[in-house]
C-alpha cells in the first residue's frame, strides 16, 4: 500500500501555485488584448505608426498562444492529479467523470457566449477594424458551431463572436478522450503515449490542411501534462524524484522557446513552452517550499486564478464595452497608460462579477471546516492529494514501500 511520507509540503501551497500560474497565464492574455485594441495594426498586417516606446511594450505580450499552451499542460496535469487523489489515477466512472467536466465548464461557457452574441450586435458591429472585425459575423452558423463546441475545425468558425473561445473547443474535446488517455498511460506507461501522440501530431499537421489552425500539437502538450504528473505522484522505482532534471529541463526548454518564438511557427514555440510548464509543475510539486514556486503562490496571483477561467472568457467582451464608451480624447497608442489605469482594473472586475454569478455556483464545495490563508482563493480547485517526497529519506521510503506492495502483488 502507498503511503505518504511524513515529510510531505501542505497540498494547499501546491493548489496555490497551480492557482498562481493559471491566474498569471489568464493576465498575460488580457495585457495582449489591451495592447491589440491600443494598436490592432499587427491584427491588420499593417506596420505600426505606434511610438517605439509603445511597440517595444507590446512586443511583450504578443505571444498569447503560450499562454494557451501552458493552459492546455495545466489542464492535463491537473486532471491527472485529481484521478489520483480519488481513484488511485484511473476514470473508474465514466458517466460521473463527464457530468463533473460538463458541470465545470459549460454553465460559464454558454453564459459567456450569450453575453458574447449581445455584446457583437450591440457593440461589436457599430467598431471598425481590427479586432472587432474577427469576431463578425454572427450568424446561424457561427453560433451554432459555438454552441456544438466545433468552431475550431474551420477557419471561419475559429474567432467569430469571442476570440479565445477556440480554445474551450479544443479542451472539451480532450476532455472527451482523456478516459481513453488515463487508460493508455496507464497500461503503456508515461513515455509511450508522449510519443504516439507527437507522431499523431506530425501526421495531422503535415496531412490535413487545418490541421495548423486546429492546433493539433495540443494533444501531446495535454499528455505531456498528465505524463508530469504521473512522475511527480509515481516515482521511477530506481531512480526516484528528479526535481533537479526538471529544473534543467524547463531552462532547456525556455531557451528553446526564445529561440523558436520568431519563427512565425507556433507549434515550434509552443511545444518547448509547454515542455517548460510541465517540467515548472512536476518540480514545484516536489518542491512547493522554494522561491521559485512561492513566487507562483503569492496571494494576487492566485486570487486571479481562482477566477481565472472566467478572466478568459469574458475579458475582451468586457473591454470592448469599455472601449466603445470611453471618452473621446482616449484614443491611439498613446492611452495605454490609461487603458492600463482604467480598463485593466475594471475588466478584472467584471470578470469576477462573471465568475461569482455563473462559475462559482457549480464548483464543488469541498473544502476544509477551517481553511488555511491559500484556501480563501482555492475553493474552485481540483482537489489535489499528491505523495511525494520531500527527503532523500522520504525517497527511499517510496521505492521500498512500492517495491514491497510490487512483490505482494
Amino acid at each position: 500500500m502507498r503511503r505518504a511520507p511524513t515529510s510531505l509540503p501542505n497540498p494547499h501551497e501546491r493548489l496555490a501555485f497551480l492557482e498562481g500560474l493559471r491566474g498569471l497565464a489568464a493576465l498575460y492574455v488580457v495585457l495582449g488584448h489591451i495592447c491589440s485594441l491600443a494598436d490592432p495594426s499587427y491584427l491588420a498586417g499593417q506596420k505600426s505608426k505606434a511610438p517605439d516606446w509603445f511597440q517595444s511594450l507590446a512586443s511583450y505580450f504578443s505571444y498569447g498562444h503560450l499562454a494557451v499552451a501552458a493552459f492546455i499542460v495545466l489542464s492535463g496535469y491537473c486532471l491527472q492529479l485529481s484521478l489520483f487523489q480519488s481513484q488511485n489515477g484511473k476514470v473508474s466512472k465514466l458517466g460521473k467523470f463527464y457530468y463533473r467536466r460538463a458541470k465545470r465548464i459549460l454553465p460559464p461557457y454558454y453564459a459567456c457566449l450569450a453575453l458574447s452574441v449581445l455584446v457583437c450586435y450591440s457593440v461589436t458591429s457599430h467598431q471598425h477594424g481590427m479586432p472587432f472585425d474577427l469576431y463578425l459575423p454572427v450568424n446561424s452558423e457561427t453560433v451554432l458551431s459555438h454552441v456544438f463546441l466545433v468552431h475550431n475545425l474551420a477557419y471561419g468558425w475559429m474567432y467569430k463572436i469571442n476570440g479565445v473561445l477556440w480554445s474551450i473547443a479544443i479542451e472539451a474535446q480532450l476532455y472527451v478522450v482523456f478516459p481513453i488517455l488515463v487508460a493508455f498511460m496507464n497500461r503503456a506507461g508515461r513515455i509511450l503515449p508522449v510519443v504516439v501522440s507527437g507522431l499523431f501530431t506530425a501526421w495531422a499537421v503535415t496531412s490535413l490542411p487545418n490541421a495548423p489552425k486546429m492546433y493539433a500539437w495540443y494533444v501531446p502538450l495535454f499528455v505531456v501534462g498528465m505524463a508530469a504528473a504521473h512522475y511527480a505522484y509515481r516515482p521511477h522505482l530506481r531512480i526516484g524524484p528528479q526535481p533537479f532534471l526538471a529544473k534543467v529541463l524547463c531552462l532547456i526548454a525556455l531557451f528553446s522557446t526564445t529561440k523558436a518564438i520568431h519563427s512565425g511557427q507556433l507549434i515550434e514555440s509552443d511545444i518547448p513552452f509547454g515542455v517548460a510548464v510541465a517540467s515548472l509543475c512536476y518540480f514545484a510539486t516536489l518542491q512547493p517550499r522554494t522561491a521559485l514556486s512561492r513566487v507562483f503562490s503569492l496571494r494576487p496571483l492566485v486570487a486571479l486564478g481562482y477566477f481565472s477561467y472566467s478572466l478568459y472568457l469574458m475579458h475582451h467582451p468586457i473591454m470592448q464595452v469599455i472601449y466603445a464608451y470611453r471618452p473621446k480624447s482616449v484614443q491611439g497608442p498613446e492611452a495605454i497608460l490609461t487603458y492600463l489605469a482604467d480598463m485593466l482594473p475594471l475588466t478584472v472586475l467584471g470578470c469576477w462579477v462573471f465568475s461569482l454569478l455563473f462559475e462559482r455556483p457549480f464548483i464543488k464545495k469541498s473544502v476544509p471546516r477551517k481553511l488555511s490563508k491559500y484556501d480563501v482563493f482555492t475553493l474552485g480547485s481540483l482537489p489535489i492529494q499528491v505523495f511525494v517526497p520531500d527527503s532523500p529519506s522520504a525517497v527511499t521510503a517510496v521505492v521500498e514501500v512500492e517495491s514491497h506492495s510490487k512483490t505482494s502483488n
